[in-house]
C-alpha cells in the first residue's frame, strides 16, 4: 500500500474554508491554526511563510481541494524529515520527489495519479526555486547547536607528538564548514540532472510492459524541467552580475589630469 497523503493533515472541509478566504491576515491566521507549528516564535514565524507559499502557489494553479491537501503535506513532511534527519539538499529533493511520483502515476494501490505531469513540473520548480535555493538557510535555522568545553588534566609527563593536533591556521569554523559543504550540495543540485531508474518506476507497480516508455517519458520531462530551470538561473545570474558591474563602474571615482602652469621668469 503507498503512503497516500490526501486529507492526512488538511481535511476536504479545511481546505474549502482556506480557499474562500481572500485577504493574506486571515489565511496566516487559519494556517497559525491548523498547521503544528514549533514552540519557538522564530521558527513557528518561519514554517508559517513556508506553509503559505505553498498555498499560494496551489492557488495561482487552481488546483483542486486534493491536490491542496497533497501539495501541504508533501512540504511538510519533507521539511520535517529533512530537519530531523539533517539531510543534505540532495537528500531532501529526493525524499519529495519520491513523494510527489506516489502521487503522480494511477496505479491503486502502489499510487495515485492525482497530479499530471504539467503540475509535477510545476511543483518541481516552485521548489527548486524556492525551499531548495533557500536551504541552508532553513537548515541553519532549525539545526540545534552544540557547544563543547574542554578542560585538560595532565595524569603523566610525555610529550605530545607535534602532528598530532591540526595547525590552528587549518581549523575551520563549523558554520564555515556548513555553509561550505552546503553550497556544494546546492551546486551539486544545479548542475546535475535529475533521473528516475527503472528500479523506481518498478517500485510503483507499474506493469512491465509500460515500464520503458514510462520511464523515458518522465526522464525526458525532468531533463526539459532541468533545462529549462538551468538556463533560467543562468539568465538571473547574467542580468544580477550585468547589474553588479555597472553599479561598480557608476560608483568608481573620476580620474582627472593635473595640468601643470609654466612660470615666466621676470624681465
Amino acid at each position: 500500500m503507498a503512503r497516500q497523503l490526501t486529507w492526512k493533515h488538511l481535511s476536504v472541509e479545511q481546505v474549502e474554508e482556506y480557499l474562500q478566504l481572500t485577504d493574506a491576515p486571515s489565511r496566516l491566521s487559519f494556517l497559525t491554526a491548523v498547521s503544528e507549528l514549533p514552540a519557538d516564535p522564530e521558527l513557528a514565524a518561519i514554517t508559517l511563510d513556508m506553509y503559505h507559499y505553498t498555498m499560494q502557489f496551489a492557488q495561482r494553479r487552481g488546483f483542486t481541494a486534493d491536490k491542496v491537501s497533497v501539495l501541504y503535506s508533501m512540504v511538510k513532511e519533507t521539511h520535517e524529515a529533512a530537519m530531523a534527519k539533517f539531510l543534505p539538499a540532495r537528500k531532501a529533493f529526493e525524499h519529495f520527489r519520491e513523494l510527489l511520483l506516489l502521487h503522480s502515476v494511477q496505479r491503486p494501490p502502489f499510487s495515485v495519479g492525482l497530479f499530471t505531469m504539467g503540475d509535477a513540473k510545476a511543483i518541481t520548480d516552485f521548489l527548486s526555486a524556492g525551499y531548495l535555493r533557500h536551504y541552508m538557510l532553513y537548515k541553519y535555522a532549525f539545526t540545534s547547536k552544540t557547544e563543547m568545553t574542554f578542560s585538560t588534566a595532565y595524569t603523566h609527563t610525555e610529550s605530545v607528538p607535534v602532528d598530532f593536533l591540526q595547525p590552528m591556521e587549518l581549523a575551520e569554523e563549523e558554520d564555515a564548514k556548513l555553509a561550505r559543504l552546503e553550497k556544494e550540495e546546492l551546486d551539486k543540485l544545479s548542475t546535475e540532472a535529475i533521473t528516475v531508474t527503472a528500479e523506481e518506476i518498478e517500485q510503483t507497480g507499474v506493469p512491465a510492459d509500460v515500464r520503458e516508455k514510462l520511464l523515458a517519458a518522465v526522464n525526458d520531462k525532468l531533463a526539459a524541467a532541468h533545462k529549462a530551470m538551468e538556463a533560467k538561473f543562468e539568465a538571473e545570474h547574467t542580468a544580477l552580475q550585468n547589474r553588479v558591474n555597472s553599479l561598480a563602474n557608476a560608483n568608481s571615482p573620476k580620474k582627472t589630469q593635473a595640468v601643470a602652469a609654466e612660470v615666466q621668469p621676470a624681465a
